[in-house]
């Protein structure tokens, strides 16, 4: 089991005594991290305008709304599930943010009103989950399809415009050059990951996926797990649609759908397993950088928004094979590890000579 301190912030030998940081075990706990430095060495070397300050700006300001709903994707990953509802969620919370503005011309009740949106559709997914025995993927493409109808018979299929002017200005600030809504998006992730590294809930989080028999055994409510988590998600994934709102200014139905892909793809590349119990949020946060600069670059190519799913596609499905041969190469290794060899006594009555003293 890897622990997101692991994978996501100190390293277990650190908090076991023994020499602290090396190079190997950041690179180990983030197999991405060298790919994310090579990728942005070769665009900056290959594509015009990559390394510019206006274009780290850009990137900068795409990638927070991918990062707060990684940070949801991840914590569903970890306990073994999936949430294929992210990207609607943030699609419908963020237009009833929007109508909330327009008819309280409160940004806050705007916010409360995109968090309870996500609330109440992670409650219908962790319900479904957790309480009836639905499988997670069927449980939350019905949300996913549900959520997306029903932002589209709110709006009409239209974007929602004309949103509070200090929202705006929010949206558009920089503190020391960094935006805003980016440092907004790495106290998120911050957040969870002292959750998963740092307290007991994050190990139950660990354990659950891992091996959901051995936390019933524990003590663990897995079922109450397993719907908090969605709860959580969904709580984040209208955060998400705030922050969006903030960024473009407008709420639209179909915001979240063009995200879905980026979003699982950055947690699965990251190297945060689809089966449980392995993984963090750093891990996630590599997967979502590297995804965002091969995007930019192709936009600065000029390609097509097809070819940036077909290339998302790829390097989501090259990120899983990856961790599975990383994975089994783990298995393996402490296997061998663990296996005793053979006594002297025992090879010396195999070869058939005399036992040693």
């Amino acid at each position: 089991m890897t622990t997101g301190l692991s994978s996501g912030g100190t390293s277990g030998s650190a908090r076991t005594g023994a020499p602290g940081f090396s190079l190997m075990n950041l690179f180990r706990n983030l197999p991405m991290l060298p790919v994310v430095i090579l990728a942005a060495i070769l665009l900056s070397l290959t594509v015009e305008g990559f390394s510019s300050a206006a274009n780290a700006q850009n990137i900068m300001r795409q990638l927070p709304v991918i990062l707060i709903a990684v940070s949801a994707e991840t914590l569903v990953l970890l306990i073994g599930g999936i949430d294929l509802s992210v990207g609607a969620i943030i699609g419908l919370a963020s237009v009833c943010g929007a109508f909330t503005m327009h008819a309280t011309d409160s940004v806050f009740l705007g916010l409360m009103a995109c968090i309870a949106v996500g609330v109440a559709v992670g409650a219908i997914n962790g319900i479904g989950i957790a309480v009836f025995g639905i499988q997670p993927f069927i449980m939350t493409f019905g949300t996913m399809l549900t959520a997306r109808a029903l932002a589209f018979l709110i709006t009409g299929g239209r974007s929602v415009g004309r949103l509070p002017k200090p929202l705006l200005e929010a949206g558009r600030m920089d503190v020391l050059g960094i935006p805003l809504i980016f440092i907004l998006a790495l106290c998120v992730c911050g957040v969870i990951g002292f959750m998963l590294s740092r307290t007991s809930f994050g190990q139950k989080i660990y354990l659950v996926g891992s091996n959901p028999r051995a936390a019933t055994f524990s003590g663990i409510n897995v079922k109450r797990l397993t719907f908090t988590i969605y709860l959580l998600s969904g709580a984040l994934c209208g955060l998400a649609a705030f922050v969006f709102m903030m960024r473009l200014g407008s709420a639209s139905p179909t915001a979240g759908d063009p995200l879905l892909l980026q979003i699982i793809g950055a947690v699965v590349l990251g190297g945060t397993t689809l089966t449980g119990g392995e993984g963090g949020i750093l891990r996630s946060m590599t997967g979502a950088l590297l995804i965002a600069m091969i995007v930019k670059s192709l936009e600065i190519l000029g390609a097509q928004f097809w070819d940036q799913m077909i290339v998302i596609g790829v390097l989501t499905a090259l990120g899983s094979a990856l961790g599975s041969w990383l994975g089994r190469r783990r298995i393996s290794g402490s296997t061998r590890k663990s296996t005793p060899g053979p006594e002297p006594g025992d090879l010396a009555r195999t070869q058939g000579g005399p036992e040693p003293p």
